[in-house]
Formats: C-alpha cells, sequence, structure tokens
C-alpha cells in the first residue's frame, strides 16, 4: 500500500520490507530506508572555553599614541553674482526671483531668499533656486513662466523649464530674463589666490 500525503506530493510512506525482501540493485541507491529503530548518537557539546582575562584600559595606555582625530575641513562655498555686482555664498539654499518666498515645507536650513529687479516683470516670483547635494551645486527652475537659461562651459546652452535641475560649476552663466544675468563664481580664497 502505497501513501501520499497531500502536502507533500514526493514523499512516500511504505510498509517496512522484510528481511527476506531481495535487496535493491547496486544502481538502485536512489532510496533511502531506514530499518529498526536506530537511536541517532547523542549530542557531545564542546568544552566551555576557559575565560581568559581581559586587559586594563589604563595598562593599554602607554603602547597606542593618542592623536586627535582630523576635523575635515568643510570647502570654501562657492558664489553667485547677481546682476548689479553684488555677490551671494551659495553656502545655504538660495532662491531668486521677482519676490521670492520659501517653500512651505523644506528640510535644512531655511532658505536665503534675494530679489531682484524685474522692470517688465519677465521674472518669475520664485524664479531659480541653488542647493548643494551631493556635494555638487544644483540650479533648479521653479517652474517659472519664462524658464531659465544656463550655459555651462564647455556644454551647449540649455533652458530648464517646469522644474528641472542641472548640476553647475564655476564659470557657468545662467539668464533668468528682463536683464537678469547671474554668474556662479568659484570660493572666495581661490580667486584671491590666482589674482
Amino acid at each position: 500500500m502505497v501513501l501520499v500525503h497531500p502536502d507533500l506530493d514526493d514523499t512516500v510512506a511504505r510498509a517496512p520490507r522484510a528481511d527476506t525482501a531481495p535487496r535493491p540493485a547496486v544502481g538502485d541507491l536512489d532510496d533511502t530506508v531506514v530499518r529498526g529503530s536506530v537511536t541517532p548518537p547523542a549530542l557531545v557539546e564542546p568544552p566551555a572555553p576557559e575565560p581568559r582575562p581581559v586587559p586594563r584600559v589604563d595598562a593599554l595606555a602607554g603602547l597606542l599614541p593618542v592623536r586627535p582625530a582630523p576635523v575635515p575641513e568643510t570647502p570654501a562655498p562657492l558664489r553667485l553674482r547677481l546682476p548689479g555686482g553684488a555677490e551671494v555664498p551659495l553656502d545655504g539654499p538660495v532662491y531668486l526671483g521677482r519676490k521670492p518666498s520659501a517653500p512651505r515645507i523644506h528640510t535644512g536650513p531655511a532658505p536665503r531668499l534675494v530679489r531682484l529687479p524685474s522692470p517688465a516683470h519677465e521674472l518669475s516670483a520664485t524664479h531659480v533656486a541653488f542647493a548643494t547635494v551631493g556635494g555638487a551645486l544644483v540650479a533648479t527652475d521653479m517652474r517659472s513662466t519664462n524658464g531659465t537659461v544656463v550655459r555651462i562651459p564647455g556644454s551647449p546652452e540649455r533652458t530648464l523649464i517646469g522644474g528641472e535641475s542641472v548640476v553647475v560649476v564655476p564659470g557657468t552663466r545662467i539668464d533668468l530674463g528682463d536683464g537678469a544675468v547671474l554668474d556662479v563664481l568659484g570660493p572666495a580664497e581661490h580667486e584671491e589666490e590666482s589674482a
């Protein structure tokens, strides 16, 4: 009689064979047969390790040199030259436009709001934003009406529209329209050294 359990389709339970049953051929070693009651060997736990003394901290004090951890230098922030020649450090988020406002929800430091003159009202209230993301400076069009024209050195001119972003580097020129042209500058001490 062969019984098949409904959950275990490949498990077959058979009645034990009598000792007089013929032995399977040498090539038929697929089945494992347990005969009689076999007691598994007792589990033997390894011996517990011997306790070792823990060295005292003051004993190690003279062996290792103690040096203060170096404080990583934060790079000087890039700067933004405004149409009138004033410069704004890009050390945190900066929002620029005709009448910029901070978003209702933001993380990190409060953004700096920079108002730009727009005699023909071509600039949007909050036209463009700058923020450092993963060590790179990112310019984002804030869904402005006219878009943001970006000229990165060595790359073709590109117009950002509808919230698009681009990584900018020193030497990048950004045209918002209505005479508002911004220049991304390197860190202040870098230009002083080369002057």
